[in-house]
Protein backbone atom coordinates (compact mmCIF):
# COMPACT_ATOMS: atom_id res chain seq x y z
CA UNK A 1 0.00 0.00 0.00
CA UNK A 2 2.78 2.50 0.56
CA UNK A 3 4.00 1.89 -2.52
CA UNK A 4 0.87 2.78 -4.31
CA UNK A 5 0.47 5.50 -2.58
CA UNK A 6 4.36 6.59 -3.42
CA UNK A 7 3.62 5.65 -6.96
CA UNK A 8 0.37 8.02 -7.35
CA UNK A 9 2.29 10.93 -5.05
CA UNK A 10 5.50 10.65 -7.61
CA UNK A 11 2.82 10.79 -10.60
CA UNK A 12 1.13 13.66 -9.02
CA UNK A 13 4.18 15.79 -8.61
CA UNK A 14 5.04 15.14 -12.29
CA UNK A 15 1.37 15.96 -13.65
CA UNK A 16 1.61 19.41 -11.47
CA UNK A 17 5.28 20.51 -12.96
CA UNK A 18 6.00 21.84 -16.55
CA UNK A 19 9.16 20.37 -17.71
CA UNK A 20 11.50 23.17 -19.03
CA UNK A 21 11.78 22.90 -22.59
CA UNK A 22 13.26 25.14 -25.64
CA UNK A 23 10.29 26.96 -26.89
CA UNK A 24 9.99 26.65 -30.59
CA UNK A 25 9.95 29.59 -32.93
CA UNK A 26 7.49 29.27 -35.84
CA UNK A 27 7.14 32.10 -38.49
CA UNK A 28 5.28 30.83 -41.01
CA UNK A 29 2.95 27.01 -41.31
CA UNK A 30 5.94 26.14 -43.30
CA UNK A 31 8.20 25.61 -40.31
CA UNK A 32 5.95 22.77 -38.62
CA UNK A 33 7.66 20.34 -40.99
CA UNK A 34 9.83 17.83 -39.35
CA UNK A 35 7.62 18.71 -36.03
CA UNK A 36 5.64 16.33 -33.81
CA UNK A 37 1.86 17.70 -34.25
CA UNK A 38 -1.14 17.19 -32.18
CA UNK A 39 -5.03 17.82 -33.15
CA UNK A 40 -8.13 17.14 -32.15
CA UNK A 41 -9.82 14.05 -34.79
CA UNK A 42 -13.01 14.99 -36.29
CA UNK A 43 -12.06 18.91 -36.91
CA UNK A 44 -10.76 20.73 -39.78
CA UNK A 45 -7.73 20.05 -38.75
CA UNK A 46 -7.66 16.15 -38.57
CA UNK A 47 -8.56 16.83 -42.68
CA UNK A 48 -5.89 19.05 -43.25
CA UNK A 49 -3.29 17.53 -41.58
CA UNK A 50 -4.17 13.94 -41.97
CA UNK A 51 -2.71 13.72 -45.70
CA UNK A 52 1.00 15.16 -44.75
CA UNK A 53 3.77 12.79 -44.82
CA UNK A 54 6.36 15.69 -43.58
CA UNK A 55 5.06 15.63 -40.09
CA UNK A 56 4.67 13.08 -37.36
CA UNK A 57 0.84 13.22 -36.60
CA UNK A 58 -1.06 12.49 -33.07
CA UNK A 59 -4.83 12.62 -33.34
CA UNK A 60 -6.44 12.58 -29.95
CA UNK A 61 -9.77 12.45 -28.64
CA UNK A 62 -9.88 15.71 -27.32
CA UNK A 63 -8.40 19.53 -27.54
CA UNK A 64 -7.36 18.84 -23.76
CA UNK A 65 -5.18 15.42 -24.18
CA UNK A 66 -3.58 17.80 -27.44
CA UNK A 67 -2.78 20.33 -24.81
CA UNK A 68 -1.97 17.97 -22.02
CA UNK A 69 0.37 16.43 -24.40
CA UNK A 70 2.31 19.52 -25.14
CA UNK A 71 2.54 20.18 -21.69
CA UNK A 72 4.24 17.46 -21.24
CA UNK A 73 6.56 17.23 -24.15
CA UNK A 74 4.99 14.68 -25.83
CA UNK A 75 4.06 16.77 -28.72
CA UNK A 76 5.70 20.05 -29.93
CA UNK A 77 2.81 22.11 -31.27
CA UNK A 78 -0.78 21.69 -31.04
CA UNK A 79 -3.21 23.05 -33.23
CA UNK A 80 -6.88 24.09 -32.51
CA UNK A 81 -8.77 27.85 -32.92
CA UNK A 82 -6.54 30.72 -32.21
CA UNK A 83 -9.31 31.47 -29.79
CA UNK A 84 -9.67 28.49 -27.74
CA UNK A 85 -6.94 28.91 -25.31
CA UNK A 86 -7.59 31.60 -22.83
CA UNK A 87 -4.14 33.64 -22.40
CA UNK A 88 -4.71 33.19 -18.79
CA UNK A 89 -4.79 29.54 -18.99
CA UNK A 90 -1.69 29.76 -21.46
CA UNK A 91 0.06 31.38 -19.24
CA UNK A 92 -0.57 28.75 -16.39
CA UNK A 93 -0.28 25.94 -18.28
CA UNK A 94 3.26 27.72 -19.46
CA UNK A 95 2.07 27.33 -23.30
CA UNK A 96 1.76 30.56 -26.40
CA UNK A 97 0.48 30.98 -29.47
CA UNK A 98 3.01 30.91 -31.59
CA UNK A 99 1.28 31.19 -34.92
CA UNK A 100 -2.39 32.62 -36.13
CA UNK A 101 -2.99 30.30 -38.99
CA UNK A 102 -3.67 32.24 -42.69
CA UNK A 103 -6.55 30.49 -43.01
CA UNK A 104 -10.25 32.02 -42.38
CA UNK A 105 -12.60 29.73 -41.43
CA UNK A 106 -16.58 30.93 -41.14
CA UNK A 107 -18.25 29.48 -37.45
CA UNK A 108 -22.25 29.02 -37.37
CA UNK A 109 -24.28 27.06 -36.08
CA UNK A 110 -26.00 23.62 -37.85
CA UNK A 111 -29.31 22.34 -38.17
CA UNK A 112 -31.05 19.69 -40.15
CA UNK A 113 -31.69 19.97 -43.70
CA UNK A 114 -35.47 19.85 -42.83
CA UNK A 115 -35.48 22.20 -40.28
CA UNK A 116 -35.79 25.16 -42.32
CA UNK A 117 -37.84 28.01 -40.23
CA UNK A 118 -36.06 28.01 -37.59
CA UNK A 119 -32.55 28.01 -38.95
CA UNK A 120 -34.02 31.16 -41.54
CA UNK A 121 -35.36 33.22 -37.78
CA UNK A 122 -31.75 32.04 -36.02
CA UNK A 123 -30.36 33.61 -39.38
CA UNK A 124 -31.98 37.02 -39.58
CA UNK A 125 -31.67 37.27 -35.52
CA UNK A 126 -27.85 37.06 -36.30
CA UNK A 127 -27.59 38.81 -39.06
CA UNK A 128 -29.58 41.58 -37.28
CA UNK A 129 -26.89 41.75 -34.40
CA UNK A 130 -24.21 42.26 -37.36
CA UNK A 131 -25.90 45.25 -38.49
CA UNK A 132 -26.57 47.24 -34.93
CA UNK A 133 -23.01 46.40 -33.95
CA UNK A 134 -24.39 44.12 -31.24
CA UNK A 135 -22.18 40.87 -32.22
CA UNK A 136 -18.98 42.93 -32.64
CA UNK A 137 -19.53 44.14 -29.01
CA UNK A 138 -20.86 40.39 -28.06
CA UNK A 139 -17.35 39.22 -29.57
CA UNK A 140 -15.34 41.64 -27.72
CA UNK A 141 -16.96 41.19 -23.77
CA UNK A 142 -15.61 37.34 -24.97
CA UNK A 143 -13.00 37.13 -27.14
CA UNK A 144 -11.01 39.69 -26.35
CA UNK A 145 -11.03 39.35 -22.57
CA UNK A 146 -8.10 37.68 -20.80
CA UNK A 147 -10.59 36.23 -18.22
CA UNK A 148 -13.83 35.03 -20.24
CA UNK A 149 -14.77 32.72 -17.51
CA UNK A 150 -15.07 35.50 -15.06
CA UNK A 151 -17.66 37.20 -17.19
CA UNK A 152 -21.25 36.88 -16.35
CA UNK A 153 -24.52 36.36 -18.54
CA UNK A 154 -26.98 39.23 -18.82
CA UNK A 155 -30.31 39.49 -17.24
CA UNK A 156 -32.80 38.85 -20.01
CA UNK A 157 -35.83 38.46 -17.17
CA UNK A 158 -37.62 35.36 -17.16
CA UNK A 159 -37.40 32.63 -19.26
CA UNK A 160 -39.96 32.07 -22.01
CA UNK A 161 -42.27 29.37 -21.97
CA UNK A 162 -42.92 26.89 -24.50
CA UNK A 163 -41.89 24.44 -27.11
CA UNK A 164 -38.21 24.37 -25.70
CA UNK A 165 -35.41 24.60 -27.94
CA UNK A 166 -32.19 21.83 -27.80
CA UNK A 167 -28.87 23.04 -28.44
CA UNK A 168 -26.18 20.64 -28.37
CA UNK A 169 -22.56 22.54 -28.00
CA UNK A 170 -19.73 20.62 -29.33
CA UNK A 171 -17.49 22.55 -27.14
CA UNK A 172 -17.30 23.53 -23.34
CA UNK A 173 -14.46 26.13 -23.41
CA UNK A 174 -14.39 29.77 -22.63
CA UNK A 175 -15.07 31.72 -24.34
CA UNK A 176 -17.14 29.99 -26.98
CA UNK A 177 -19.13 28.12 -24.46
CA UNK A 178 -18.42 26.53 -21.02
CA UNK A 179 -20.61 25.80 -18.03
CA UNK A 180 -20.33 27.30 -14.74
CA UNK A 181 -22.74 25.72 -12.44
CA UNK A 182 -25.98 24.43 -13.81
CA UNK A 183 -25.44 27.59 -16.32
CA UNK A 184 -24.16 27.93 -20.14
CA UNK A 185 -22.23 30.87 -20.67
CA UNK A 186 -19.90 32.21 -23.24
CA UNK A 187 -20.32 34.22 -26.85
CA UNK A 188 -22.68 31.30 -28.22
CA UNK A 189 -25.12 30.71 -25.25
CA UNK A 190 -25.96 34.59 -25.09
CA UNK A 191 -26.31 34.52 -28.75
CA UNK A 192 -28.71 31.70 -28.32
CA UNK A 193 -30.40 33.04 -25.28
CA UNK A 194 -31.33 36.34 -26.76
CA UNK A 195 -32.65 34.46 -29.77
CA UNK A 196 -34.99 32.47 -27.57
CA UNK A 197 -35.78 35.51 -25.64
CA UNK A 198 -36.34 37.26 -29.01
CA UNK A 199 -38.67 33.93 -30.09
CA UNK A 200 -40.25 33.02 -27.32
CA UNK A 201 -39.07 29.93 -26.53
CA UNK A 202 -36.91 28.27 -24.02
CA UNK A 203 -33.69 26.71 -24.29
CA UNK A 204 -32.16 23.64 -23.58
CA UNK A 205 -28.29 23.09 -23.16
CA UNK A 206 -26.89 19.64 -23.86
CA UNK A 207 -22.66 18.84 -24.48
CA UNK A 208 -21.29 16.00 -26.17
CA UNK A 209 -18.42 14.93 -27.74
CA UNK A 210 -18.29 16.27 -31.76
CA UNK A 211 -19.16 12.43 -33.13
CA UNK A 212 -22.20 12.36 -30.91
CA UNK A 213 -23.71 15.79 -30.91
CA UNK A 214 -23.86 15.19 -34.82
CA UNK A 215 -25.62 12.17 -34.34
CA UNK A 216 -27.47 13.93 -31.48
CA UNK A 217 -29.18 16.36 -34.33
CA UNK A 218 -29.17 14.00 -37.29
CA UNK A 219 -31.57 11.74 -34.86
CA UNK A 220 -33.72 14.53 -33.69
CA UNK A 221 -32.42 14.40 -29.93
CA UNK A 222 -31.36 18.26 -30.46
CA UNK A 223 -32.38 21.03 -32.72
CA UNK A 224 -28.98 23.34 -33.28
CA UNK A 225 -25.46 22.01 -33.04
CA UNK A 226 -23.16 25.20 -31.70
CA UNK A 227 -19.38 24.47 -30.57
CA UNK A 228 -17.50 26.89 -32.90
CA UNK A 229 -18.78 24.56 -36.45
CA UNK A 230 -16.76 25.04 -39.54
CA UNK A 231 -19.14 25.53 -42.40
CA UNK A 232 -17.53 23.23 -44.95
CA UNK A 233 -18.75 22.33 -48.46
CA UNK A 234 -19.03 18.67 -47.28
CA UNK A 235 -21.10 19.45 -44.00
CA UNK A 236 -23.00 21.50 -45.89
CA UNK A 237 -24.61 18.58 -47.75
CA UNK A 238 -25.83 16.89 -44.98
CA UNK A 239 -26.50 19.86 -42.48
CA UNK A 240 -28.14 23.27 -42.85
CA UNK A 241 -25.90 26.41 -41.49
CA UNK A 242 -27.04 30.07 -40.03
CA UNK A 243 -25.20 32.78 -41.40
CA UNK A 244 -21.53 33.02 -40.11
CA UNK A 245 -21.39 34.43 -36.43
CA UNK A 246 -17.42 34.89 -36.18
CA UNK A 247 -14.34 33.66 -37.98
CA UNK A 248 -11.88 31.77 -36.43
CA UNK A 249 -8.17 30.88 -37.54
CA UNK A 250 -6.18 28.03 -36.99
CA UNK A 251 -4.22 28.38 -33.92
CA UNK A 252 -0.11 26.97 -33.29
CA UNK A 253 0.14 26.33 -29.41
CA UNK A 254 3.84 25.69 -28.55
CA UNK A 255 5.45 25.52 -24.63
CA UNK A 256 6.32 29.03 -23.29
CA UNK A 257 10.10 28.45 -22.32
CA UNK A 258 9.89 32.28 -20.06
CA UNK A 259 7.01 30.50 -17.79
CA UNK A 260 8.61 28.72 -14.99
CA UNK A 261 7.06 27.88 -12.24
CA UNK A 262 8.36 28.74 -8.96
CA UNK A 263 5.73 27.69 -6.67
CA UNK A 264 6.53 24.78 -4.66
CA UNK A 265 4.92 21.35 -4.52
CA UNK A 266 2.25 21.88 -1.57
CA UNK A 267 1.04 25.09 -3.45
CA UNK A 268 0.65 23.43 -6.70
CA UNK A 269 -1.22 20.47 -4.71
CA UNK A 270 -3.60 23.02 -3.48
CA UNK A 271 -3.83 25.36 -6.53
CA UNK A 272 -4.65 21.99 -8.25
CA UNK A 273 -7.06 20.95 -5.51
CA UNK A 274 -9.08 24.42 -5.74
CA UNK A 275 -9.40 24.76 -9.48
CA UNK A 276 -10.38 21.63 -10.13
CA UNK A 277 -12.80 20.98 -7.26
CA UNK A 278 -13.74 24.43 -5.32
CA UNK A 279 -13.59 26.71 -7.90
CA UNK A 280 -16.95 27.13 -9.42
CA UNK A 281 -18.16 24.21 -7.35
CA UNK A 282 -16.86 22.10 -9.82
CA UNK A 283 -17.23 18.68 -7.24
CA UNK A 284 -20.65 19.65 -8.15
CA UNK A 285 -20.14 17.60 -10.97
CA UNK A 286 -18.50 14.57 -9.35
CA UNK A 287 -21.48 14.01 -7.16
CA UNK A 288 -24.06 14.32 -9.66
CA UNK A 289 -21.96 12.47 -12.08
CA UNK A 290 -21.91 9.87 -9.01
CA UNK A 291 -25.76 9.73 -8.36
CA UNK A 292 -26.15 9.19 -12.30
CA UNK A 293 -23.40 5.94 -12.24
CA UNK A 294 -25.42 4.55 -9.35
CA UNK A 295 -28.59 4.89 -10.94
CA UNK A 296 -28.12 3.52 -13.57
CA UNK A 297 -26.01 0.47 -12.49
CA UNK A 298 -28.24 -0.48 -10.14
CA UNK A 299 -31.10 -0.63 -12.22
CA UNK A 300 -29.49 -2.15 -14.79
CA UNK A 301 -27.99 -4.78 -13.12
CA UNK A 302 -31.72 -5.30 -10.94
CA UNK A 303 -33.53 -5.47 -14.48
CA UNK A 304 -30.84 -7.52 -16.28
CA UNK A 305 -30.72 -10.24 -13.88
CA UNK A 306 -34.13 -10.41 -14.21
CA UNK A 307 -33.91 -10.51 -17.69
CA UNK A 308 -30.98 -12.98 -17.44
CA UNK A 309 -33.28 -15.53 -15.28
CA UNK A 310 -35.73 -15.41 -17.80
CA UNK A 311 -33.32 -15.64 -20.55
CA UNK A 312 -31.64 -18.79 -19.13
CA UNK A 313 -35.22 -20.63 -18.94
CA UNK A 314 -36.03 -20.36 -22.78
CA UNK A 315 -32.37 -21.65 -23.33
CA UNK A 316 -32.88 -24.78 -21.18
CA UNK A 317 -36.53 -24.91 -22.40
CA UNK A 318 -37.47 -28.45 -24.39
CA UNK A 319 -39.30 -26.19 -26.79
CA UNK A 320 -36.69 -25.77 -29.30
CA UNK A 321 -37.82 -22.63 -30.91
CA UNK A 322 -37.71 -21.14 -27.27
CA UNK A 323 -34.03 -22.33 -27.01
CA UNK A 324 -32.81 -21.27 -30.56
CA UNK A 325 -34.24 -18.06 -30.11
CA UNK A 326 -32.34 -17.42 -26.92
CA UNK A 327 -29.16 -18.50 -27.92
CA UNK A 328 -29.83 -16.02 -31.53
CA UNK A 329 -30.20 -13.52 -28.33
CA UNK A 330 -27.19 -14.25 -26.49
CA UNK A 331 -24.69 -14.55 -29.37
CA UNK A 332 -26.22 -10.86 -31.00
CA UNK A 333 -25.14 -9.11 -27.50
CA UNK A 334 -22.21 -10.68 -26.69
CA UNK A 335 -20.92 -9.73 -30.85
CA UNK A 336 -22.09 -6.39 -30.56
CA UNK A 337 -19.79 -3.81 -28.59
CA UNK A 338 -21.53 -2.27 -25.53
CA UNK A 339 -21.02 1.76 -26.87
CA UNK A 340 -22.20 0.70 -30.16
CA UNK A 341 -25.18 -0.76 -28.98
CA UNK A 342 -26.20 2.48 -26.61
CA UNK A 343 -25.49 4.29 -29.41
CA UNK A 344 -28.04 2.54 -31.61
CA UNK A 345 -30.53 2.54 -28.82
CA UNK A 346 -30.20 6.03 -28.29
CA UNK A 347 -30.32 7.80 -31.52
CA UNK A 348 -32.11 4.66 -33.68
CA UNK A 349 -34.18 2.01 -31.43
CA UNK A 350 -35.98 4.26 -28.86
CA UNK A 351 -34.74 7.54 -31.12
CA UNK A 352 -38.71 8.62 -31.16
CA UNK A 353 -39.93 6.81 -27.97
CA UNK A 354 -39.78 9.87 -25.78
CA UNK A 355 -37.83 8.34 -23.25
CA UNK A 356 -34.69 9.94 -21.13
CA UNK A 357 -31.12 9.34 -21.82
CA UNK A 358 -30.94 7.68 -18.41
CA UNK A 359 -33.66 5.27 -19.05
CA UNK A 360 -32.13 4.44 -22.27
CA UNK A 361 -29.16 3.58 -20.72
CA UNK A 362 -30.25 1.30 -17.92
CA UNK A 363 -32.09 -1.02 -20.67
CA UNK A 364 -29.30 -0.65 -22.81
CA UNK A 365 -27.16 -2.06 -20.36
CA UNK A 366 -30.02 -4.44 -19.28
CA UNK A 367 -30.21 -5.68 -22.53
CA UNK A 368 -26.24 -6.82 -22.49
CA UNK A 369 -25.96 -7.82 -18.94
CA UNK A 370 -28.96 -10.36 -19.00
CA UNK A 371 -27.10 -12.41 -22.08
CA UNK A 372 -24.15 -13.01 -19.97
CA UNK A 373 -25.51 -13.47 -17.03
CA UNK A 374 -28.38 -16.26 -18.53
CA UNK A 375 -25.40 -18.18 -19.54
CA UNK A 376 -23.62 -17.69 -15.82
CA UNK A 377 -27.24 -18.98 -14.44
CA UNK A 378 -27.65 -21.64 -16.89
CA UNK A 379 -24.42 -23.25 -16.38
CA UNK A 380 -24.58 -22.87 -12.50
CA UNK A 381 -27.52 -25.04 -12.72
CA UNK A 382 -25.94 -27.33 -14.72
CA UNK A 383 -23.44 -27.86 -11.80
CA UNK A 384 -25.95 -29.29 -9.45
CA UNK A 385 -26.07 -33.01 -10.10
CA UNK A 386 -28.85 -34.53 -11.85
CA UNK A 387 -29.51 -36.62 -8.15
CA UNK A 388 -30.10 -33.85 -6.08
CA UNK A 389 -33.38 -32.83 -8.32
CA UNK A 390 -33.95 -36.73 -8.42
CA UNK A 391 -34.00 -36.69 -4.42
CA UNK A 392 -36.09 -33.58 -3.99
CA UNK A 393 -38.70 -35.29 -6.98
CA UNK A 394 -38.44 -38.67 -4.70
CA UNK A 395 -39.42 -37.27 -1.09
CA UNK A 396 -42.58 -35.52 -2.56
CA UNK A 397 -41.45 -32.50 -3.94
CA UNK A 398 -42.91 -30.96 -7.04
CA UNK A 399 -40.46 -29.79 -9.75
CA UNK A 400 -40.35 -25.78 -8.27
CA UNK A 401 -40.25 -26.73 -5.15
CA UNK A 402 -37.06 -28.56 -6.19
CA UNK A 403 -35.62 -26.39 -7.85
CA UNK A 404 -36.03 -23.58 -5.15
CA UNK A 405 -35.35 -24.92 -2.40
CA UNK A 406 -32.19 -27.87 -3.48
CA UNK A 407 -31.16 -26.81 -6.79
CA UNK A 408 -31.03 -22.83 -6.27
CA UNK A 409 -29.33 -22.69 -3.53
CA UNK A 410 -26.77 -24.28 -4.73
CA UNK A 411 -26.24 -22.61 -7.98
CA UNK A 412 -26.81 -19.23 -6.60
CA UNK A 413 -23.57 -20.17 -4.54
CA UNK A 414 -21.12 -21.41 -7.81
CA UNK A 415 -22.97 -18.37 -10.00
CA UNK A 416 -22.17 -15.36 -7.11
CA UNK A 417 -18.20 -15.23 -8.17
CA UNK A 418 -19.09 -15.26 -11.90
CA UNK A 419 -21.79 -12.86 -11.31
CA UNK A 420 -20.29 -10.49 -9.13
CA UNK A 421 -17.13 -9.75 -11.62
CA UNK A 422 -19.74 -9.00 -14.60
CA UNK A 423 -21.57 -6.77 -12.17
CA UNK A 424 -18.46 -4.71 -11.42
CA UNK A 425 -17.73 -4.83 -14.90
CA UNK A 426 -21.53 -3.41 -15.72
CA UNK A 427 -20.84 -0.37 -13.38
CA UNK A 428 -17.08 0.19 -14.94
CA UNK A 429 -18.26 0.27 -18.18
CA UNK A 430 -20.89 3.01 -18.08
CA UNK A 431 -18.42 5.50 -18.08
CA UNK A 432 -19.62 5.26 -22.45
CA UNK A 433 -22.91 6.70 -21.03
CA UNK A 434 -21.63 9.92 -21.93
CA UNK A 435 -21.74 9.35 -25.58
CA UNK A 436 -25.66 9.95 -25.26
CA UNK A 437 -25.95 13.23 -23.06
CA UNK A 438 -25.89 12.08 -19.97
CA UNK A 439 -23.58 13.49 -17.09
CA UNK A 440 -21.85 10.47 -15.40
CA UNK A 441 -18.70 10.32 -13.47
CA UNK A 442 -16.12 10.16 -16.31
CA UNK A 443 -18.39 13.00 -18.45
CA UNK A 444 -17.71 14.71 -14.89
CA UNK A 445 -14.38 14.36 -15.08
CA UNK A 446 -14.04 15.51 -19.18
CA UNK A 447 -15.79 19.09 -18.18
CA UNK A 448 -13.56 19.68 -15.57
CA UNK A 449 -10.04 18.85 -17.14
CA UNK A 450 -11.90 20.80 -20.52
CA UNK A 451 -12.38 23.52 -17.64
CA UNK A 452 -8.85 23.57 -16.15
CA UNK A 453 -6.53 21.52 -18.72
CA UNK A 454 -5.51 18.99 -15.95
CA UNK A 455 -5.30 15.82 -17.00
CA UNK A 456 -4.35 13.69 -13.92
CA UNK A 457 -6.40 15.33 -10.40
CA UNK A 458 -9.94 14.57 -12.24
CA UNK A 459 -9.05 11.29 -13.04
CA UNK A 460 -7.45 10.44 -10.17
CA UNK A 461 -10.65 11.69 -8.32
CA UNK A 462 -13.07 9.65 -10.64
CA UNK A 463 -10.39 6.20 -10.93
CA UNK A 464 -10.55 6.14 -6.77
CA UNK A 465 -14.64 6.90 -6.85
CA UNK A 466 -14.92 3.63 -9.02
CA UNK A 467 -12.84 1.53 -7.13
CA UNK A 468 -14.91 1.92 -3.84
CA UNK A 469 -17.82 1.78 -5.78
CA UNK A 470 -16.55 -1.64 -7.54
CA UNK A 471 -15.59 -2.65 -3.73
CA UNK A 472 -18.92 -1.77 -2.42
CA UNK A 473 -20.61 -3.90 -5.07
CA UNK A 474 -18.64 -6.48 -4.43
CA UNK A 475 -18.97 -6.83 -0.84
CA UNK A 476 -22.74 -6.66 -1.02
CA UNK A 477 -23.13 -8.96 -3.72
CA UNK A 478 -20.43 -11.70 -0.79
CA UNK A 479 -23.32 -10.83 1.68
CA UNK A 480 -26.46 -12.22 -0.59
CA UNK A 481 -24.61 -15.42 -0.42
CA UNK A 482 -23.51 -16.63 3.17
CA UNK A 483 -21.34 -20.21 2.97
CA UNK A 484 -22.37 -22.33 5.81
CA UNK A 485 -19.95 -22.44 8.23
CA UNK A 486 -18.75 -26.07 9.15
CA UNK A 487 -18.70 -27.58 12.64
Amino acid sequence: MKKVLLLILTAFMVACGHNAEPSIELNSEADIAGKRIGYVSGTIYDLLLSPRTDISKYCFNAQTDAVQALVKNQIDIAIDDDCNIPKDEQRRLGIRLALHGEQNFECAFALRKDAEELCAQLSHFIDSLKANGEMQQLYDRWFESDYPDQNAMPDLGADPQGQPIIVCLATNIPPVSFPVGDEWRGFEPEILQRFAHAIGRPLVFLNLPASSAIASLQSRKSDILGGAIFITEERQKTMRFTSSHFNAHPGYFVKDASIQSTASFGERMKSTFYNNLIREDRWRYITDGLWETVKISFFAILLGALLGGGICWMRMCRRKWLSVTAKVYIDLMRGIPMLVFLMIMFYVVLAKAGIGASTVAIIAFALNFAAYVSEMFRTAIESVGKGQTEAGLAIGFTPLQTFLHIVAPQALRNVMPVFKGEAISLVKNTSIVGYIAIQDLTRASDLIRNRTFDAFFPLLIVTIIYFILAWLLGKLLDLTVKTPSKK
